[in-house]
């Protein structure tokens, strides 16, 4: 006679038989197995869920393991459990249990290896608490850094303060010099005059003289004020500012057409690239004063020495932005110069009269007035582009 199967239920017995069909004990059985059963397979659902949306998870296979596989087993073995009550299917009973078992006896004796990686885990108080340590030093980098910033700006004051008592010394000195010799020629010649010793040599010597002395005084208090006007212009005041919404290509073509004599002696060709629908709102005069000092730092400084002379200035909108794009085809500028191009005083050209404010003055009437920022991009033999980029209002604009 052959052994039974493992699958044999030919020979076994309903557990129902067990209950005696007493319909109370066998449906409180039941009911209760199958609400385990699908309690155990909506954990699986979750844990398998919670795995997948969890992409930061550590041993993500421990959780399917420990969560899915067990609770899966679990649930197949009460839903069985609540079957054999009127089928005697015990081998499968078997081998689901036997797998709860392996996966379980699994889950315990790994469980023990990765138990201190999630004891070290921090607790949300732990990470509280170190939120708050972190927020503390991100709090003291803030002062630390305002503090530099505050440092830099008082020491950048103490250079503007330096530059504007060296610029404007030289040529008042010149100028009180011309006037002491002038002062000391016409008391001069007043007491010639009072003793009637005038000649006609001496008079001439003292016109020649007088027309030197008040040239030079001239040149030097203009160029004077035109110093201290700069002075203006670095520190940017909006408040009488003439604010109003304009055109950008009409009237950089206005500022362009003012140029033009200098572009013209210097050989210099200039290209404007803009649409004719781009507006602004802001000062006109802000907008004049970028332009020139870009164009004027190309003739003095990019096109001393070649004799391909192109300038490009292309406008652009990008929402919210405009883009002003100037380019020139001159020298370029080697890369310790064009670190400190924005600096005050600095100039390559001291010797020769330049007082290096007008890339600062440029750079602060973008920073402040139009609230947007410029880069330089410059290398040697190969021409030199800075690029602006501000709102095209700056009304509701943050510095």
């Amino acid at each position: 006679m052959a052994a039974p199967s493992f699958f044999d239920n030919n020979d076994f017995m309903p557990h129902g038989m067990c209950y005696l069909w007493q319909a109370d004990i066998l449906w409180t059985s039941v009911i209760s197995d199958v609400l385990t059963g699908l309690a155990y397979f909506s954990i699986t659902a979750a844990v398998i869920i919670f795995v997948k949306k969890r992409q930061d998870l550590p041993y993500p296979w421990f959780f399917l393991l420990a969560g899915s596989v067990i609770f899966l087993a679990c649930g197949t073995s009460h839903l069985i459990s609540a079957m054999v009550i009127w089928e005697p299917i015990y081998g499968i009973s078997a081998i689901v249990k036997a797998i709860t078992a392996v996966t379980s006896v699994a889950t315990g004796i790994v469980i023990w290896f990765i138990l201190p990686f999630f004891i070290r885990l921090p607790s949300p108080s732990m990470l509280e608490k170190k939120n708050q340590a972190l927020q503390d030093s991100l709090n003291k980098l803030n002062l630390a850094q305002l503090s530099l910033i505050e440092s830099k700006k008082m020491a950048s004051l103490g250079g503007l303060v330096a530059g504007v008592a060296h610029e404007i010394n030289t040529p008042l000195g010149i100028s009180i010099t011309a006037v002491s010799h002038l002062i000391d020629t016409t008391d001069e010649l007043a007491n010639h005059f009072i003793l009637k010793q005038i000649s006609s040599k001496e008079f001439s010597r003292y016109i020649e003289q007088t027309k030197l002395s008040t040239n030079l005084i001239k040149i030097n208090l203009q160029r004077s004020a035109d110093l201290i006007n700069n002075f203006k212009l670095v520190a940017v005041d909006q408040s009488d500012k003439n604010l109003r919404l304009f055109q950008v290509k009409k009237y950089t073509n206005k500022i362009l057409s003012s140029l033009h004599p200098v572009l013209k002696k210097k050989h210099c060709t200039l290209t404007l690239k803009c649409a004719d629908d781009i507006t602004l709102w802001g000062d006109p005069g802000v907008l004049t004063q970028i332009i020139t000092n870009l164009v004027m730092n190309s003739v003095i400084h990019a096109f001393e020495n070649t004799n391909k002379r192109n300038i490009t200035i292309e406008i652009t909108a990008t929402e919210p932005f405009l883009l002003l794009t100037y380019t020139d085809s001159g020298c370029g500028i080697n890369e310790q110069v064009k670190q400190k191009i924005f600096e005050p005083f600095f100039t390559t050209r001291r010797a020769k009269g330049s007082s290096g404010l007008g890339m600062h003055i440029v750079f602060n009437l973008v920073t402040q007035s139009l609230k947007g920022t410029i880069d330089c991009v410059s290398h040697l033999s190969q021409g030199t582009q800075f690029i602006l980029k501000f709102p095209f209002d700056t009304r509701d604009s943050s510095t």
